[in-house]
């Protein structure tokens, strides 16, 4: 007999999405059938109070109930980047940080010397909720365009598609549990005026005010694939640029990074608008809650927390506004406490399920398929407080979901098969690796303030080269741009960085010359702070400039597109990262045709956005510089990995079906699969997306769970 009914590996999108739906299904049949959920790291909250939780009690909720958990580090200034950068940044000895920053090769002497760069460097989450911790909290859809792709070999038809993303919508803006009883009643989208219930956030927003409750006065257009319709900057037509606002005043409450965004998109695409956002706000005043526009935040039975703009979506909400997957794992396994009486053990609410055990610093090797059915899963796990304290740990199950993300889980899987224990997984394991065509760049000045480090960390999108002849003709060349956001903590960093950055760039320096120019630039820093301390009282120093001035004029845009997929993982040597990765067709990731098509783009919004007075200002990406060059660094910085276990038609082509089904090559006939062995994540995606892929990790992820729970 198995320990647990079934064990879900890793907490992110693709575990939440099909273990709440899963254990839901298992209280239903009432055989009293448990689950157990793997997570690596952590729990993370915020350390100030919130509209939900006055006295900061989140943190002692958990702790009594036996979680380890941390504070997201909550300083928006230069010593706040110093706690993301010491405490928060997940390496040895400091396994329970919450980022991991995996730079794929060999490390090196110090990391900077003799070492060899795969050309990717990619950023994950490490904590209770997965990459919903450090997300931007984007739900975005692809066009069509990208499912004509020969190598998606999904049966769904348009309808049951859209379903699926509605779905995922609403359980990413709701609940999931919340979404399964609106399905049950056909409630699917859910265009109520009051909160469906089972809800445990208020809804997804579109942030583009300058504070809560400011109504927009945006346009609504109609969109067949987002039943939420797509809200655009309203703008006078025939009216040049800079006579905007005093056409449209209402414009003027906007904030200024979404405003200048879509102003300058508005003149270069046909398809752009503002992101739909897993982030609580405050319906403006005056203006009727929901079906229409506005989601039904506000006003509800119970306080909601809702978006201060303070920018720092990627290094933890402090206002607790975003709809972190945390959030709802806590209230189904653990339950809450009352806000009437926080300490009170004895007023704690139970879990909405009960069947849910969460097993937190514990990291997978492998997977092991027993002889008589089922798996064996091994891993460690860390001691709180003393992580180098590790126990040797296995458990047994007849269900095993693994949803680790596409770096975790491609390791994982390419562990098993090397070890024997899983021997008969596809010869494709590792393949079909993508970097969604990720792309970071910033603009130094700017002719407009964009206030970078103010609202959400992106506040709009724009598409290009869609099937519309407006965006483009190159449907091949799809892509879109976002405007980004900079956290506070990390604004002076930039602010200072890219400069530096740009003028390494122009020429082709050694790294002593480039070493030589930094310390430079940081014993000019250093003098011009002794400098301003005896003059400051008569001419205020740049030094005193507050975050928000250092980076007003600055502009940061990232990019995604249809990048080859076509990377390819394999376990590391002795030497090596744990995981090394190339291009099967001997490219470097960082020469896909995709980067060329995202510059082109980049150079027409510069010329949309930059002072004329620097006409020859231009995007720069400091990842692919001369100066990374200089010391082997060139990579593309990927924060939505894809791929790596990809879903194929059959054994010779994926890792697993488009049920999520993890293929066995020893067999054949109707079902040749390793039974009830999934994989629910981002890297069973076979191509790049093009835009965010949390909502088409959600959807996939929930209907392989419906086809989960359908075999069962």
């Amino acid at each position: 007999m198995s320990d647990y009914e079934a064990v879900v590996i890793g907490t992110g999108f693709g575990g939440t999405m099909t273990a709440l739906p899963l254990a839901k299904e298992f209280v239903d049949r009432a055989k009293n059938e448990k689950i157990l959920m793997i997570e690596r790291g952590t729990w993370w909250t915020t350390p100030v109070g919130t509209v939900q939780d006055k006295e900061v009690k989140t943190r002692d909720f958990l702790a009594r109930n036996g979680q380890p958990v941390q504070y997201w580090s909550s300083l928006n200034h230069f010593r706040g980047f110093i706690d993301i950068f010491t405490r928060c940044l997940r390496r040895k000895n400091n396994e329970d940080g919450l980022y991991d920053m995996t730079r794929l090769g060999k490390p090196g002497f110090l990391g900077l010397f003799g070492g060899e760069n795969d050309g990717v460097s990619i950023v994950r989450a490490s904590g209770v909720g997965g990459g919903s911790l450090v997300y931007s909290n984007i739900t975005i859809r692809p066009p069509d365009l990208i499912f004509d792709d020969g190598r998606w070999p999904v049966t769904w038809t348009p309808q049951q598609r859209d379903e699926y993303y509605e779905l995922a919508r609403h359980a990413i803006g709701y609940g999931v549990l919340s979404a399964l009883a609106a399905r049950k009643v056909n409630k699917i989208p859910f265009k109520g005026t009051d909160l469906p219930p089972g809800n445990i956030n208020p809804g997804l927003s579109n942030i583009a005010a300058r504070t809560a409750r400011l109504n927009p006065h945006w346009d609504l257009v109609p969109d067949p694939n987002n039943s939420r319709g797509i809200k655009r900057i309203h703008l006078a037509a025939g009216v040049p640029p800079e006579q905007q606002l005093a056409q449209v005043p209402t414009n003027r409450y906007w904030l200024d990074r979404a405003r200048v965004f879509q102003t300058a998109m508005s003149r270069l695409t046909s398809d752009f608008g503002t992101v739909d956002l897993a982030i609580g706000d405050l319906t403006p005043e005056d203006t009727p809650v929901g079906p229409g526009e506005f989601p039904p935040n506000y006003p509800t039975t119970a306080p909601r927390n809702y978006c201060e703009r303070q920018g720092r979506c990627n290094v933890g909400c402090l206002p607790g506004a975003r709809h972190t997957l945390n959030k709802q794992l806590m209230k189904a396994i653990l339950g809450a406490f009352d806000p009437a009486a926080p300490d009170d053990p004895t007023k704690d609410k139970k879990a909405d399920l009960g069947n849910i055990k969460l097993e937190t610093l514990s990291e997978v090797d492998v997977i092991r398929a027993l002889p008589g059915g089922g798996y064996e899963v091994q891993y460690i796990q860390r001691q709180e407080g003393n992580l180098s304290n590790t126990t040797k740990k296995t458990v047994t199950a007849d269900i095993v979901i693994v949803a680790a993300g596409c770096v975790g889980t491609s390791e994982i899987m390419l562990r098993s098969k090397e070890r024997g224990t899983l021997p008969n997984l596809s010869d494709r394991v590792g393949f079909g690796f993508s970097t969604n065509g990720d792309y970071i760049a910033f603009l130094e000045k700017t002719k407009e303030r964009v206030s970078l480090i103010r609202g959400p960390v992106t506040t709009s999108y724009s598409h290009f080269n869609t099937t519309d002849p407006a965006t483009g003709d190159d449907s091949m060349s799809f892509h879109t741009l976002e405007d980004q956001g900079i956290p506070p903590a990390l604004a002076s960093v930039a602010g200072q960085g890219v400069p530096l950055i740009r003028s390494l760039a122009k020429g082709n320096q050694g790294r002593l010359f480039i070493l030589h120019a930094i310390l430079r630039f940081l014993w000019k820093r250093l003098l011009q702070s002794i400098h301003a301390f005896f003059t400051n009282y008569r001419d205020r120093g740049d030094i005193f400039r507050s975050e928000e001035e250092i980076a007003a004029n600055m502009m940061c845009v990232v990019g995604m597109g249809r990048e080859a997929s076509v990377g390819q993982f394999r376990l590391g040597k002795s030497g090596e990262t744990a995981l090394r990765v190339s291009r099967t067709d001997g490219k470097k990731f960082y020469d896909d045709p995709i980067y060329d098509a995202i510059r082109q783009s980049l150079a027409r919004v510069a010329e949309e956005l930059r002072d004329p007075n620097d006409p020859t200002s231009e995007f720069v990406n400091p990842f692919l510089t001369n100066t990374a060059g200089a010391f082997d660094a060139t990579s593309i910085g990927v924060s939505h990995p894809l791929g790596g276990c990809i879903m194929g038609a059959d054994v010779t082509e994926g890792t697993v079906d488009e049920f999520g089904h993890v293929f066995d090559k020893s067999k054949s006939g109707t079902r040749p699969f390793y039974e009830k062995l999934y994989i629910a994540d981002a890297s069973v995606i076979p191509t790049s997306l093009g835009v965010n892929p949390t909502l088409t990790i959600s959807a996939l992820a929930l209907r392989i769970g419906d086809q989960i729970i359908k075999e069962l």
